[in-house]
């Protein structure tokens, strides 16, 4: 009986260690001291891919702080995020699990692992190499949202807004796309979709087959959509500005369409 108890109580405290051990590997970054020479911006990533171009791989602990504004819980995307700080927005790409981030978290990163690239004009912060994603990040504030910016189709099709959350105002999808989906339910790509002001600005609305909202009917009216903006630059060079919805009830078309006086 002595023996059994003994025995017993090591197994308990042999448990106990691997259990320590395991919090203790999930608690990182390990950096409790962030160097101030050693945290970056998101404008400064953009710089660093110009400098040294792309697959650049970050080998010290730089530390990132910035706000997701698009997570993947729609399926509109897939393990993937936003992020956007004052200074610009990201794509966070290749992460090790869905569900990583969500929308409104500021989060502290460390970057070391992560390589960044330019793929065909959006800006990616690859995180393909790293195991476990949650170890590379630490939340400050679980929700900090950041408020959209009103815009125009000009403004985007201006280039200013990059992977940045933005409404788009006064606009309405164009009327041969009105009794259509977002997208194919159930398909394996993604579609475009036209939206225009009463100028006749247009600017395309992308969304994933894969998406929670593909197979549901495009709204007839004209008023303000919420989403990101990316760029697609193609091997000629034209560049295609999108929108990314990040959930259906932030496409907000309930007023007449253009022309229309009731």
């Amino acid at each position: 009986m002595k023996n059994s108890i003994i025995t017993t109580i090591a197994v308990l405290f042999v448990a106990g260690l691997m259990f320590t051990g395991c919090d203790k590997e999930l608690d990182r970054p390990p950096i409790n001291v962030v160097d101030p020479a050693k945290i970056l911006e998101i404008k400064d990533l953009y710089q660093i891919q110009v400098d040294s171009g792309n697959d650049y791989v970050f080998v010290d602990d730089y530390m990132l702080y910035a706000t997701v504004v698009m997570d993947d819980s729609s399926g509109n995307i897939y393990k993937e995020a936003y992020l956007q700080d004052s200074t610009g927005g990201i794509n966070f790409y290749k992460l090790s699990f869905a569900g990583a981030l969500k929308i409104g978290q500021y989060v502290r990163f460390n970057l070391k692992g992560a390589s960044i690239k330019n793929y065909s004009g959006k800006m990616e912060l690859i995180f393909a190499n790293i195991l476990d994603f949650g170890n590379s990040m630490i939340v400050q504030d679980s929700y900090a949202p950041i408020a959209p910016v009103e815009v125009t189709i000009a403004d985007i099709l201006a280039g200013t807004y990059d992977c940045e959350l933005v409404t788009v105002k006064d606009v309405q999808f164009v009327d041969a796309e009105i009794n259509l989906t977002y997208a194919t339910a159930g398909g394996t790509s993604s579609k475009n979709r036209n939206i225009v002001n009463c100028e006749g600005g247009t600017l395309i609305v992308r969304t994933s087959d894969y998406s929670l909202f593909a197979g549901d009917s495009i709204p007839n009216g004209k008023g303000n959509i919420t989403g990101i903006v990316t760029k697609y630059v193609y091997s000629g060079g034209d560049v295609a500005w999108q929108l990314l919805i990040r959930r259906p009830s932030e496409v907000v078309l309930d007023g007449l369409r253009c022309g229309v006086t009731e």
